[in-house]
């Protein structure tokens, strides 16, 4: 797998805030198949998986695939810190997607060991689907290891690429020389560099907002022409930080509910729609910037 691929956010009616909004969706979703990225991924972080039921889940993805999966590549993301639970979702979707996205288990904090008996358990027990793994630490306080994944994939050769989201270009690096696997780049922030240690691609948040740009910049590292990607890049590099000024999808949706793109920026509970002004301001400025020059 390479090049760029979008994580969908999950769209809440403008009506019914707690009710998906799966037209919104789809209208994202037709955005970047015009744009002529690679793939999107359905149940990411950014989709606020850890807030949607099972049912919702399964729902998402059997409508959103049956109506798109003909026209560009899907990945669906699964989380959770149950390997059982796990298991059992995976059987549920792995017919209607191209990979499944497995992420690090959160909260439990497992070992070294631990990840690997998880992850080797999910793939051999699911041999006819195809799987990338998801290494965010910041997000579930363990970092799944190069060692530990060069011995998961000994035994998994239906595990095919790792989001990496250390942010550690050190790690990526070694992943890159010591794996055959595709390495994606999971920060919008580390694109460029990632991709000059070896990446492959960016599995991404901001390209909700400007996908042929990053398509665009994508073209140009491949071909390794870093001082024009550079000057592509400088020009989303503060839509990219306005992505993160607060938790994630929070700013994501304000923008592109502000840009007319979905129809609410309604995100749930834990999450909340921020009231400080400081936030408001600088997604306001980047809205009005973006609406100006893409």
């Amino acid at each position: 797998m390479e090049g760029i691929w979008t994580v969908i956010p999950t769209v809440f009616n403008n009506q019914i805030e707690n009710i998906m909004d799966l037209n919104s969706m789809g209208q994202l979703i037709e955005r970047q198949i015009k744009a002529d990225v690679t793939g999107i991924v359905l149940l990411g972080t950014t989709s606020e998986v850890s807030t949607l039921s099972k049912d919702e889940q399964i729902e998402q993805v059997k409508q959103l695939t049956e109506k798109y999966w003909n026209q560009v590549y899907i990945m669906v993301g699964v989380s959770g810190n149950n390997t059982a639970e796990i298991n059992d979702m995976i059987n549920q979707i792995k017919h209607h997607c191209d990979y499944i996205m497995l992420t690090v288990p959160y909260y439990n904090k497992p070992n070294q060991e631990g990840l690997e008996e998880h992850f080797k358990y999910l793939a051999n027990n699911n041999s006819d689907a195809k799987f990338v793994l998801y290494n965010v630490p910041g997000r579930t306080g363990v970092n799944l290891e190069v060692d530990t994944l060069v011995d998961i994939l000994k035994d998994c050769p239906n595990i095919v690429g790792i989001k990496e989201a250390s942010g550690n270009i050190s790690q990526i690096q070694d992943t890159v020389a010591r794996t055959h696997i595709s390495v994606m780049c999971g920060d919008d922030n580390l694109f460029i560099p990632a991709m000059s240690v070896g990446c492959k691609g960016l599995i991404s948040v901001a390209s909700n907002i400007v996908p042929s740009t990053l398509v665009s910049i994508y073209n140009q590292l491949i071909k390794e022409e870093y001082v024009n990607a550079r000057i592509n890049y400088s020009t989303i590099h503060n839509i990219c930080k306005t992505c993160f000024i607060t938790s994630n999808p929070i700013p994501l949706k304000m923008i592109l509910h502000k840009m007319s793109l979905i129809s609410s920026d309604y995100v749930r509970l834990p999450l909340k729609v921020p009231t400080n002004i400081t936030i408001i301001e600088s997604i306001d400025k980047t809205v009005d910037y973006i609406m100006k020059n893409f």
